[in-house]
Parts: structure tokens; sequence; C-alpha cells
């Protein structure tokens, strides 16, 4: 029987019920707020058993799950909450297949195309993964499509939009944006035309030809579900992160780096702020001062906080002078590669960030990228300059306005929501955001439509915050990326 058609079959055995249970009260309620109340009972009721079924079925739903945890625009709180407890644990695949694709994409046995390959992969993720090899006397990589990724990822999209149909219609259209996406990581000749694009653009950029390095596409190794590319060498920075974890006491267990920071990130910025309660005595959501006591921050300040916490972690880690930069050179490619690489990258993950012997940056991993429009671009850019303002009334009507023309838009339009939310998103923490006053603020309104690029800048936004956070660095977003704006709108001229 077709794996895909036995995955869709356990998918609507262990959903069915719920579902069933979801329609039942529907056709129950007397009116629209009887219906409400109903919900929110069988929120509460199957939330962690939603996330269970995800857990159980991983792949292509994992994502989508995270994705759904950030977006309260149409995803009930109790399910938000339960999808930020999951983690990318991507196992590889066994070696036979990856040798059977290789092969019949490449034209050739295994043998001879290369002169050595490595059975155990660099590293797995939900459609494919990578060895290095030996090719032609250099050391090369090889990411390969497992063999039923595209019939398995939209067998899985066919149930969760009739899940959706059935249970949440709002949820739609976020579904069709990663649906959107997802196609786009499925497609390893575009994948491998933005390998390309983002090789040169570095190479000739001289800011960073010297300091940053992106794989050299192998044309004779790219076919079909096959990627072929030039070797870095070098730790990942995940490596580095996770002992800088270590030295402050924190121990992500089996987690990647970048899952641990994009949970917490997650907490901070869709959580209430400030809950009461002596199981919230920590920075809001344990995400925002890393496990850090709120009075702390409060006697303190994020900045003296952050600088104490640094200099005790600095005297535990090696080369903390190299991890800074490093830092602060990823801050700048991403804002770089925002408005000047003809594709932007959208996933700043540690474990795609190589510290090279040569004191390099390596990039690898180039399946999240998007091609953004002008008026994407200009968007995105006159909100990071309207964010960098202090605050005054002024200036929120400035943000919230350039919130507006990204795209995004709330159900009241709200002014004071609307301004404060870009600034959570792309701003440094502040020690305003313990009081108890901004989850007043964040009830005032719901953002009912999140275009795709802004979603991916935010995204990209988060794990870099998070990067931040872990050496200790209370950095905005905003500020590190407005030069690259400023100079993209000068030379444009929009």
């Amino acid at each position: 029987m077709d794996s895909s058609f036995q995955r869709s079959v356990r998918f609507w055995q262990l959903t069915g019920p719920i579902v069933a249970h979801y329609s039942l009260e529907r056709w129950r309620a007397l009116d629209d707020s009887d219906r409400d109340v109903r919900y929110k009972r069988l929120h509460r009721l199957y939330a962690s058993r939603a996330r269970e079924v995800v857990e159980e079925l991983r792949g292509m739903f994992v994502k989508v799950a995270q994705v759904l945890s950030v977006r309260p625009e149409a995803v009930p709180e109790e399910y938000r909450l339960e999808f930020r407890k999951l983690q990318d644990m991507a196992p590889p695949a066994r070696w036979e297949p990856i040798r059977a694709v290789l092969e019949r994409d490449l034209g050739a046995s295994v043998a001879e195309v290369f002169e050595a390959i490595d059975c155990e992969p660099l590293g797995a993720a939900s459609i494919g993964q990578a060895h290095r090899v030996t090719w032609r006397g250099r050391p090369a990589v090889v990411k390969v499509q497992y063999p039923d990724a595209a019939s398995m990822l939209w067998a899985d999209f066919r149930c969760l939009e009739l899940l959706l149909r059935l249970v949440n219609t709002e949820a739609l259209v976020i579904l069709r944006q990663v649906k959107e996406q997802f196609s786009v990581e499925l497609d390893y000749t575009s994948e491998a035309n933005h390998l390309q694009e983002v090789y040169s653009a570095f190479r000739v950029a001289p800011e960073f030809k010297d300091k940053v390095a992106v794989p050299e596409p192998i044309p004779q190794l790219t076919s079909g579900s096959v990627i072929g590319m030039g070797y870095l060498e070098g730790p990942k920075l995940e490596t580095a992160l996770r002992a800088r974890l270590q030295a402050l006491g924190m121990d992500v267990g089996q987690q990647g780096v970048g899952e641990w920071i994009a949970a917490q990130q997650r907490n901070g910025i869709t959580q209430n702020f400030g809950r009461e309660g002596s199981k919230d005595e920590q920075a809001p959501s344990g995400g925002w001062g890393l496990g850090l006591g709120r009075w702390a921050v409060r006697l303190l300040g994020f900045d003296a906080f952050f600088w104490l916490t640094r200099k005790m972690a600095d005297s535990r880690s090696a080369r903390p002078s190299e991890l800074h930069s490093a830092l602060r050179l990823v801050l700048d490619v991403h804002g770089f590669q925002l408005f000047f690489c003809p594709v932007f990258n959208a996933d700043p993950h540690p474990g795609n960030i190589l510290m090279m012997p040569d004191g390099r940056i390596g990039l690898i991993d180039f399946g999240q990228c998007r091609r953004l429009s002008l008026e994407e671009k200009a968007g995105l850019a006159r909100l990071l300059q309207a964010v960098t303002k202090p605050r005054s009334p002024e200036a929120d009507r400035e943000v919230a306005e350039a919130f507006e023309h990204t795209g995004v838009k709330s159900q009241h339009g709200d002014r004071e929501f609307m301004a404060l939310l870009p600034r959570l998103m792309f701003s440094r923490l502040q020690a305003e955001w313990l009081q108890g006053d901004i989850k007043e603020v964040l009830r005032k309104d719901r953002i009912v439509e999140f275009p795709i690029h802004v979603v991916m800048a935010y995204r990209t936004a988060m794990l870099l915050r998070g990067l931040c956070l872990v050496l200790q660095e209370n950095t905005s977003i905003a500020e590190a990326w407005t030069p690259w704006a400023e100079r993209w709108l000068n030379q444009a001229g929009v």
C-alpha cells in the first residue's frame, strides 16, 4: 500500500474523533456566542492531543504547527501554547534509497561518479539529507531529496486543508502560504538557482567577499532531486552556542539550539506578557530573559543585566570575542540579503552557519529563500526605519502606518496595538515590557492578515535576536538592518 495513503489514513484515525466533536458542538450551538463558548471548552480539551498527533506523524506537520504557533490571527491560544513545545527531530533515511536517487538523477553508479562518499549524512531534514563526497579530487556535498518527499508532502497538505475546512477556515490562508513555501523547498532546481544567486552576490560584495563563504554550486552534480556544491569546513555555530548555554547553566536537552531559541522567542512574542503568579516570576514567558529573574531586570535594566551575565559567560566560554564578532557579521549578512541579494534566505538557524578555520563564516542551506518585490522591500525598509525612532506619539503613528503599508491588517485597526507589535518583533528588549500594561494593549486587537514576506522577515529577526540573547547581547534587529534599508532606499529611489 502507498505510504502516503497509509499516512493519510492514520491522520484521519487520529483527528477524526476531534473533528466530529467540533462538528457536533457547532450543530448544537444556539448562536455564534454559544458556539464560541463550546469551542473554547473543546480547545482546552483537545490542544494537547493535537500536539501528540503532530509528534507522532512528524515531518511537515511539525513545520506547519510551528508556523501556526506564531499566528494568533487564526489559531486559538490553547493550540498555539501546545504547538510551541514541538521540536524538529528529523531522523536520517536509510542509505539505499538515497543511493538510488543519486544514481537515477546523476545517470551513473555512485562508484563511477565519486571517488568516495560518506554514507552517514552531514545533516537530515524533513524532505532530504546531505552527504559529503569526494568528486574529481575535491571535497563536495550532495543534497538529496527523499524519494517519497513530494507525495508525502502533498498528501499531508490535502489532509490539513480538509481538516481546516471543517474546523477553522480562517487558518486556510496561512496554510496556503506555508504550502507555497514548501513547494519552493521541494523544487531543487529553484534551490540550486538560489544558491548560485547568493554565491554570486557575496563573491562581489566588497563588505563580505573576504568574510563570508557560500558553497560553490557544482552543476555537474545537480540534477532532479540532487544538488551538488562545494564543501565548507568548520564546526556549526550551533556547537559553540550550546557550549555557551551550558556555561550559563542552561541545558537545551536533545533539541537543537535553533529550535530552543525559536521556542523561547515564539513564547515571548505571542503569549501574554507579565502574567501574575509565582510560576511566572521570570522575564516574559521564559524567553525574553533567558530564565533570568524579573526582579533583576527591573532593578538593573536589560542592558546592564545582560552586561553582567555576558561577562560571566565570557569567562567560561572558549573564544568569546570570536563568537561576538561572528554574530555581528551574521546580523549584517541578513540585512544585506534582505535588501541587496536577489533572494532572501529566512532560515538563519545556527546549524546552517559555520565557524570556518580561516575566520570566515559559512552559510549553508538555501531551501527557505524568497524573492521580494520592490514594493515588499520598500515596505519593510520604511518599517525598520520607523521602529528605530524613540517612542513618541508621532513615532508610534509612523510605526503603525508603516506596519499597515507592509500589508499587515488588524481586526480593529487599533493604532496603539499596531505601533507596539513591530517593536516587539524587531527592536531590542525593553524593561517596560515586563509591566502588565502591555498585556492590555495586546488584548485590544488581533492580526487578521500577515503577509508571508513579513512573516519571513519576522522569523529571521526572531532567530537572530535569539542568537544575540544566547551571547547576552540585547540587540535591535531594526537598528542592525536600517543602514542596509536606507542604503537600498537611496539606490532604488523609492
